[in-house]
């Protein structure tokens, strides 16, 4: 299978592994609705008020002042713009005008398609459900995704998979094609010259630093080659989307902890399909050990010993991976919050001087810093990628040279 396949096949894995089935804070209908409340009254009026809870999904996101007054309230300030930089939606903000994006999903009745979460409301099949009752299906749910949807005549939808184009998947798809024609132009070029220019000289350069700065050092050459399609994808997979994520109007995927989610699990099944190749399946198992089946013990110390290490062992297992989510997503996620939040301060003041003396330069700063921080994001979740694929394959090497050492020794 060529760099190329391989490339397309994993991002199509992890794509699906970021389907909002694995968390329930995702793809919420709310933001989507983030309409002004003319606007709420209009729809009201107009298609009905499905029970008397389709109406409280037509907030004002806008509002972020005291009820009763036009002084903000720095509570739905920060509230607002929390939601802007971790919700999904199912549409995509562009200046004043929202474009719809497709609503796709599979229930216990079949495969349904709309053009619109609006033509979903509207479809006399499906409707929104009362937002008391979504969040507090939320509120039960932390970790699964809930249908912000319903059967109109009432029937349970059962097992229900979300394929929506949301907006973070969307930035995802296109992430996708901008990675595919960087590196299939870098690599048509590459086959006419020798010598690189453009597009082709930096993903060149790219490629080498992660190979020769990340991936080399940190795992052993016949394992690092195998595995190199994984890292170079990671990387620039990565910071394409925190790229991505800094263009104004733009949503930042990996924000999502669906996403970074996703990429964990890609590193943790790989690392053990490293490990169980370097050892065999046998050896993988006795690791959780600890190495204490080799040490020359009391056999009740070693049982012992062994029911406090395998535990502790397995729960280190999720831990990798669990540390590789959470400071991707909350590294993304936090530095816009900053820039909004600096932002806001103009607006929770309304004050012009605070806008230019502090807002503006402070999160133009940020903003800056961001730049870094999208590179030095992709790097530090290829480099922790590396190392713990390069630990497994390493416990083989120690073990293999430890039993050579001895089998010296001993012949002296």
């Amino acid at each position: 299978m060529t760099i190329a396949r391989r490339l397309v096949a994993f991002l199509v894995v992890m794509g699906f592994l970021a389907s909002p089935v694995w968390a329930s804070e995702e793809s919420s209908p709310h933001a989507t609705k983030d309409t002004a409340a003319h606007e709420g009254a209009t729809h009201e009026s107009s298609t009905g008020d499905h029970g008397g809870g389709h109406k409280a999904l037509r907030h004002d996101a806008n509002d972020i002042y005291k009820e009763g007054s036009r002084e903000p309230d720095a509570g739905k300030l920060f509230n607002n713009l929390k939601d802007h930089a971790t919700e999904d939606t199912y549409e995509l903000h562009i200046v004043s005008a929202h474009v719809a994006l497709p609503i796709m999903f599979t229930d216990d009745h079949g495969f349904h398609f709309f053009s619109s979460i609006d033509g979903l409301d509207h479809s006399g099949e499906y409707r929104l459900k009362d937002a008391g009752q979504y969040a507090k299906e939320r509120s039960k749910s932390q970790f699964f995704w809930v249908a912000p949807w319903e059967r109109v005549d009432g029937q349970p939808m059962g097992f229900t998979l979300d394929l929506s184009l949301t907006g973070k998947r969307f930035f995802m798809v296109l992430a996708l094609v901008i990675l595919v024609l960087l590196v299939g132009k870098a690599g048509s070029r590459a086959k006419k010259t020798n010598v690189p220019k453009g597009v082709h000289n930096f993903v060149e350069s790219l490629v080498v630093y992660v190979r020769d700065e990340i991936v080399y050092p940190n795992v052993d050459k016949k394992w690092a080659d195998k595995f190199m399609p994984f890292f170079l994808t990671a990387f620039f997979f990565i910071f394409i989307l925190n790229l991505l994520g800094l263009v104004p109007l733009a949503m930042t995927a990996t924000s999502a902890i669906s996403v970074t989610l996703a990429l964990a699990v890609c590193t943790f099944v790989l690392t053990q399909i490293a490990g169980i190749r370097a050892m065999g399946m046998k050896e993988y198992l006795k690791h959780f050990t600890g190495g204490l089946l080799e040490m020359e013990l009391p056999l009740v110390m070693k049982i012992l010993l062994i029911v406090i290490m395998v535990p502790i062992e397995v729960i280190g297992l999720f831990t990798k991976p669990f540390a590789l989510m959470v400071r991707l997503f909350a590294n993304m996620t936090a530095g816009h919050i900053v820039i909004g939040s600096l932002i806001g301060l103009a607006m929770l003041f309304q004050s012009v001087i605070a806008g230019f003396a502090v807002s503006v330069p402070f999160a133009l700063f940020i903003y800056m810093l961001e730049l870094l921080v999208a590179f030095l994001q992709a790097y530090v979740f290829t480099m922790l990628s590396a190392v713990f694929i390069g630990m497994m394959a390493h416990e083989h090497h120690e073990e293999h040279h430890g039993e050579g050492a001895a089998e010296a020794a001993t012949a002296h």
